[in-house]
């Protein structure tokens, strides 16, 4: 029988890919642990160039293991591709205050520390399990995501292998540093880097050391400030009768109504307030309290000032932004954000702001203050903000 060509080149074709060889997989690094379900996203890494390093947790019964763990991981970050803030400079920021940080700090205060200090990214894990058990296994978990998205960039767990004559914090140390090291190798990129500015962390101290003073004067149960007197002008008296009009004359044109005048503001506060908003500055509106977590308002002579403030600017407008702690819930935080601004905005428009000077938006929990673990830290973050408009 013979065969159509193009039928012959069919079954070669069939054939070839029968028999096809396929090359081995390489052989795994006997170096690095083995690990299931790692992240590495190289081209993001490259873009951490200002890195907080967080005391990583300790889960198991060794006092040293997760400090060796976090030794491992900052002598293996390059300084001339990234700038990593040194955990000693990390804890002396909050040092003294009523924020002072825990020994491990987890991944949702890590990631609110880089958000604050405005870092790129933060590196933080554990290192769980029973160190004095010699059958026992311990991991080291080690991760990196960017503060402000918590966009996960790496991720790696390692089981610790200890060797004759090895002691846990040196098996620690081997382990993380070969489980961290792809991750390591990528980080940053080559150059100068600028990172951590020195004002900012001057301005976070002063407002935890500030936190923690007023935490000692007012008492728990302090009743909320009583509200100002409203700036409101006094009605202007009733206009004078117009005389009688002889007969046969044209009726007096109506007078033009005068533009608004501003009126003057009468402390000193409001008179900063009254400049920072013409300059179309922002500022935190002290003296407002909210009912627990809610928009309902308690306390608000910080709005009367700020009514004053708007009022001693002829044509200024005012934009009131409402924030919040962060929960796990950020369409809920944006929408009791948001409440709480409005509720902000229509009581200045009952103090007498025009209601076209005035607008409001919610935040959610973007932007904290302070750090979201303790009740001082997140009661300072639900906070009002004003920015001056024209």
């Amino acid at each position: 029988m013979r065969l159509d060509p193009r039928t012959l080149l069919l079954l070669v074709a069939a054939g070839c890919a029968a028999t096809e060889i396929v090359p081995p997989a390489p052989a795994p690094d006997p170096t690095v642990p083995a690990t299931g379900g790692d992240v590495l996203r190289g081209a993001e890494l490259a873009r951490v160039r200002c890195l907080v390093v967080a005391p990583l947790e300790n889960a198991t019964d060794d006092a040293h293991a997760s400090e060796a763990a976090t030794t491992a991981l900052l002598a293996g970050v390059d300084p001339s591709r990234v700038r990593a803030m040194p955990v000693s400079e990390l804890r002396a920021l909050f040092r003294d205050t009523a924020f002072e940080l825990p020994e491990g700090i987890g991944p949702g205060l890590a990631l609110e520390l880089g958000q604050l200090l405005g870092a790129d990214g933060v590196l933080y894990g554990a290192v769980e399990g029973r160190a004095t058990s010699p059958g026992a296994p311990l991991l080291v978990t080690v991760r990196v995501a960017t503060p402000s998205d918590r966009d996960l960039l790496y991720a790696v767990a390692a089981t610790v292998d200890r060797r004759p004559d090895e002691d846990v914090a040196a098996a620690v140390r081997r382990v993380t540093a070969a489980a961290a090291q792809p991750m390591l190798k990528r980080l940053g990129t080559p150059g100068r880097k600028s990172c951590f500015d020195r004002e900012r962390q001057a301005r976070l101290r002063t407002l935890a050391l500030s936190d923690a003073r007023a935490a000692q004067a007012v008492p728990p149960q302090a009743a909320a400030p009583a509200p100002a007197a409203s700036p409101v002008p006094a009605a202007a008296p009733p206009p004078a009768a117009a005389p009688p009009r002889e007969p046969g004359s044209k009726p007096a044109a109506a007078p033009s109504p005068a533009a608004p005048k501003a009126t003057p503001a009468r402390t000193p506060r409001q008179a900063d307030w009254a400049k920072r908003l013409a300059r179309r500055q922002r500022l935190v509106v002290e003296d407002v309290a909210f009912k627990g977590r809610s928009a309902t308002l308690e306390g608000e002579a910080g709005l009367a000032d700020l009514a004053a403030a708007v009022l001693a600017t002829t044509g200024l407008k005012v934009r009131v932004e409402g924030f919040v702690d962060a929960t796990s819930d950020p369409g809920g935080d944006a929408r009791l954000s948001m409440s709480m601004a409005q509720a902000a905005g229509q009581r200045l428009v009952e103090l007498g702001v025009p209601r076209g000077r005035v607008t409001w938006a919610g935040r959610g929990g973007e932007s904290p203050l302070l750090p979201n673990f303790t009740a001082r830290g997140r009661a300072a973050n639900r906070r009002l903000e004003a920015v001056g408009l024209r």
